[in-house]
C-alpha cells in the first residue's frame, strides 16, 4: 500500500510571516507566577486549566474541529479503512475467555456491527449457549465491560457501561433461565480496579463501590460492598470502609477484594494505589461467613511484597516481593505468617526478574524476564522442592497465565511477542501445550519477515539500557528509513513485547519501530525502577535520548525521519526528549499525555495519588523542585524549532488534565514560529483515560508519515 498521502490544506492556509504562521484558535495567555518554597515557574495558559469555562470549552471544540478538518480527507480514510480490515482479519469471534471451577468456559461476541455484545457458556468448548445479550439492557446501546461467573456457573455478573458514562451498571444473571436476578447496581467500575469476586457460596458478589456522583462524579472514598442474592432486595453492604471497624483509608486507594475459589480459607482486600508495595487485609473465611468483618492486617508496605495480588492455596500464601534491590518469589504459611523470612522459591537479579506467577493444585508457574522483553517459563513443584523449565512453541516476550482455580490443575498460557499476535495453549500437569482455537487472534502471513531484535544502548552515564527493534529481516542500513521510538518508564512498568497490525504494516514497508526500556520501567527491576523516578527521572529521558540517537548513527533511520510517540506518564520522558532535542525529532505525537504534571495537585477534581508515590509532591521542597525539573510544560523553550505534534486526549480524564496538552499545544501554536510544522489537538469530549487501538494509532501513524514528508 502507497503510503504517500496527499496533503491537506482547508484552514492551515499560510498566511503573513509573522510569529503565527497558521490560523489557530485564538485564547488568551494568562500568565500566574507560582511560588513554592521561594521558587517562582511560570504558568502559561492558566486559564485552560479552568475546564468549565465556556471561553475554554469553545477553544478546545475549535482545536477539535481543526483537527477533524485535516483528518476529513480521502488520505486518511484510505488508511484507516486498510487498518481497520487488517485489524478486522477473520479469527475466533470469541473474546476475553473466562473459566469457573464447574469446567465451564465464557465468553464474548461482538455482532458484525460491534452494536451489541453477547456472553457464552460452553461446556468442554462445545458450541456456546448465549447467557446474555446486551441489547437487552436499557436502551439497547450499552457494551459488557467486564463480566465474572461464579465458581458453579450457575450465575454471572456483569458490568454494562457505556463510553460516554462514568460508571457502570452490575447485573446478575441467571445462566440457566437468562433472567436478571435483583437489583441493578450502579456506582461501579470493576474494569476499571477490584473486579468483581464470588463469595464461596456462589450466594454474594464482592466489588468496589464508589459514592460520588452527579456533579461531583469521580473515583475517591470508594469502598468494598458485599451483594448477596439470597438478600436481593437489599441494598448493598459495606464491608471494608474507612472510619468503620478501625479502618484507615487513603480516600484514593481502592479497597480491592479477592477471594480465588469455593475451597478459599480467606478473603483479602489490598490498598491498591499507585506505589509498588501494598497493605493487605484478611480474613479467615469462617468470620466472613458469620458476618465478622474485623480485618486483620497480613503486611503492610514496610515487608516489600509488591502489588501482584497474592494467592492463597491450601493455607499458603504465595507472592512477590523485592529484597535487597531483588524480586522474589515466596509463601509463607498463614496460619503463622513471617513475611520477613519467607520460603523462596526462586530470586531474580539484574537483567533476570521474577515475571508473573500462578498457583495451580500441584505446581506453582512462573516465569523469568529478560530485560523486560524475552521470558521463560518454569514449574515449581511445592512436594519435591524441584523445578523444571517449560518448553515453549515460540520465542516469547511475556506471558500471561489464566486457570479455574488454585485448587484445579487447568491452566492456561498466552504468549506475546513483537512480530505476532498472542497466541493461547493449555498447558497439561504433565507439561504438554496445546493450541486454543477458541479465542484465537489472526494470523498476518504478510509480516513473516518482520523480525525483533534487542540491543543494548550506552545512555549519558554509561548505563546499558535496552531497547526493542521490530523491523524486516532484509532492512537496509543505510539512513533512509523512516522509524518511530516509543518509551514509557514510569511506576515500574515494564514495555513488554506487543503486537498491533498497524504498527507492523508500517513496519512492513521497511521502516523501523523501536521501544526503549528506559529507568523508570519495571525491565531490570527494582533498582532499574527506582533509577528513573523522583530526583532521578532525568534518566528516563536521557536514556530515550540516547536511544534514538543510536537509530539514526547506526543507519537503521534517517535523521531527519524519526519520530516520537508516548501515552500516558511516557509523555514526561517523552517530553522532556523533545525539549531538551527538538532536532532528533520529526514528529512529536502523545496519547492521553501527563505533560503538565506539576499542576497535578493543584486541579481539585483529579487523582494525585499516583504522581505522589511516583514523581513527588509541591508540599516538600526537594520533591516540588524535582517536579518543576520533569514537567515538559513549564520547560517548554520559545522559538525552538519544535517537531510536528498531535496530542489526543479525554476531556473527563480524571488522572490528567485536559489543561495539560491543551496548554503544551497553545504554547508551540504560539511560540513554534515554523510554517511547515502543525501542531494539532485532538479532544475526545466524552472519553476519559483510554486510547482506541484502531482510530487513535490510526491517526498518529498517519500525521507521523504526512509530517516526516516536510521539509
Amino acid at each position: 500500500m502507497k503510503l504517500k498521502l496527499p496533503r491537506f490544506v482547508f484552514i492551515f492556509l499560510l498566511i503573513s510571516c509573522g510569529r503565527n504562521t497558521r490560523i489557530y484558535p485564538e485564547i488568551e495567555n494568562k500568565i500566574a507566577q507560582e511560588t513554592e518554597f521561594e521558587t517562582a515557574y511560570s504558568n502559561e495558559f492558566s486559564n485552560i486549566e479552568n475546564i468549565e469555562d465556556p471561553l475554554v470549552i469553545a477553544w478546545f471544540e475549535k482545536q477539535d474541529s481543526m483537527t477533524e478538518a485535516y483528518f476529513e480527507n480521502s488520505g486518511y480514510k484510505k488508511l484507516l479503512n486498510h487498518y481497520a480490515q487488517l485489524e478486522n482479519r477473520a479469527s475466533s469471534p470469541a473474546k476475553n475467555l473466562k473459566f469457573d471451577e464447574a469446567g465451564n468456559t465464557f465468553y464474548l461476541e461482538s455482532d458484525s456491527l460491534g452494536d451489541k455484545e453477547i456472553l457464552f457458556k460452553s461446556r468442554n468448548f462445545d458450541p456456546g449457549v448465549v447467557v446474555y445479550d446486551s441489547s437487552h439492557f436499557r436502551d439497547g446501546e450499552y457494551q459488557i465491560e467486564y463480566y465474572k461467573p461464579s465458581y458453579d456457573g450457575k450465575y454471572v455478573a456483569i458490568a454494562m457501561g457505556k463510553t460516554e458514562l462514568f460508571f457502570n451498571e452490575i447485573i446478575i444473571v441467571d445462566v440457566a433461565s437468562n433472567q436478571v436476578l435483583g437489583k441493578t447496581l450502579t456506582n461501579a467500575k470493576p474494569n476499571k480496579a477490584g473486579s468483581i469476586v464470588w463469595s464461596t457460596d456462589n450466594n454474594c458478589i464482592l466489588y468496589i463501590l464508589y459514592p460520588n456522583s452527579g456533579e461531583d462524579e469521580n473515583d475517591r472514598n470508594s469502598y468494598t460492598v458485599q451483594y448477596c442474592l439470597d438478600r436481593s432486595e437489599n441494598d448493598p453492604v459495606p464491608i471494608f470502609k474507612d472510619g468503620v471497624n478501625g479502618i484507615d483509608l487513603n480516600p484514593e486507594f481502592y479497597p480491592i477484594p479477592r477471594i480465588r475459589s469455593v475451597h478459599s480459607n480467606y478473603v483479602f482486600i489490598y490498598e491498591a494505589n499507585a506505589s509498588d508495595y501494598w497493605d493487605c487485609h484478611y480474613l479467615p473465611i469462617e468470620d466472613y461467613k458469620k458476618g465478622n468483618f474485623q480485618w486483620k492486617h497480613l503486611y503492610s508496605s514496610k515487608e516489600k511484597v509488591l502489588y501482584s495480588y497474592g494467592t492463597e492455596l491450601n493455607h499458603n500464601y504465595y507472592f512477590k516481593r523485592v529484597n535487597e534491590g531483588k524480586t522474589e518469589l515466596c509463601y509463607t504459611d498463614l496460619k503463622n505468617p513471617d513475611f520477613t523470612n519467607p520460603e523462596i522459591i526462586v530470586s531474580g537479579e539484574g537483567n533476570i526478574q521474577v515475571a508473573d506467577f500462578q498457583v495451580t493444585k500441584s505446581k506453582v508457574y512462573y516465569g523469568l524476564s529478560y530485560n523486560g522483553v524475552s521470558e521463560r517459563l518454569f514449574a515449581f513443584d511445592p512436594l519435591t522442592q524441584k523445578t523444571e523449565e517449560i518448553d515453549l512453541p515460540s520465542s516469547t516476550g511475556d506471558i500471561d497465565f489464566d486457570y479455574r482455580s488454585p485448587y484445579q490443575d487447568d491452566l492456561w498460557i498466552k504468549i506475546y511477542g513483537w512480530t505476532a499476535n498472542p497466541k493461547q495453549y493449555y498447558l497439561s500437569p504433565e507439561g504438554n501445550m496445546t493450541f486454543m482455537e477458541l479465542g484465537m487472534w489472526p494470523d498476518y502471513p504478510e509480516f513473516k519477515d518482520i523480525i525483533s531484535e534487542v540491543v543494548e544502548v550506552a545512555s549519558h552515564d554509561g548505563t546499558k539500557v535496552p531497547m526493542s527493534i521490530v523491523r524486516r529481516k532484509d532492512h537496509k542500513f543505510d539512513g533512509h528509513a523512516k522509524g518511530i521510538i516509543t518509551a514509557y518508564g514510569a511506576y515500574g512498568l515494564s514495555e513488554s513485547p506487543w503486537f498491533h497490525s498497524p504498527i507492523a504494516d508500517f513496519i512492513n514497508q521497511g521502516n523501523i519501530y523501536a521501544s526503549a526500556h528506559v529507568r523508570g520501567g519495571g525491565e531490570k527491576g527494582p533498582v532499574w525502577h527506582d533509577n528513573g523516578k523522583m530526583d532521578k527521572k532525568p534518566n528516563s529521558w536521557k536514556d530515550l535520548i540516547a536511544c534514538s540517537e543510536y537509530l539514526i548513527d547506526q543507519g537503521l533511520v534517517n535523521k531527519n525521519k524519526l519520530a516520537l510517540n508516548v501515552n500516558s506518564a511516557g509523555a514526561i520522558t517523552g517530553g522532556m526528549a523533545v525539549n531538551e532535542r527538538p532536532e532528533l525529532y520529526s514528529v512529536f505525537s502523545g496519547f492521553v499525555p501527563n505533560i503538565n504534571l506539576i499542576r497535578t495537585e493543584y486541579i481539585e477534581e483529579l487523582d494525585d495519588s499516583d504522581i505522589l508515590y511516583e514523581f513527588g509532591t509541591i508540599k516538600e521542597k526537594k520533591s516540588f523542585e524535582n517536579l518543576l525539573g520533569m514537567d515538559p510544560v513549564v520547560n517548554f523553550s520559545k522559538n525552538q524549532k519544535y517537531p510536528s505534534t498531535l496530542m489526543i486526549i479525554g476531556y473527563k480524564d480524571y488522572l490528567i488534565s485536559p489543561s495539560a496538552a491543551g496548554k503544551y499545544i497553545a504554547l508551540l501554536q504560539e511560540y513554534s514560529n515554523y510554517p511547515n510544522k502543525l501542531h494539532l489537538l485532538d479532544v475526545k469530549f466524552d472519553s476519559e483515560h483510554e486510547i482506541d487501538w484502531l482510530e487513535d494509532y490510526s491517526r498518529m501513524l498517519y500525521f507521523t508519515l504526512d509530517q516526516m514528508d516536510e521539509k
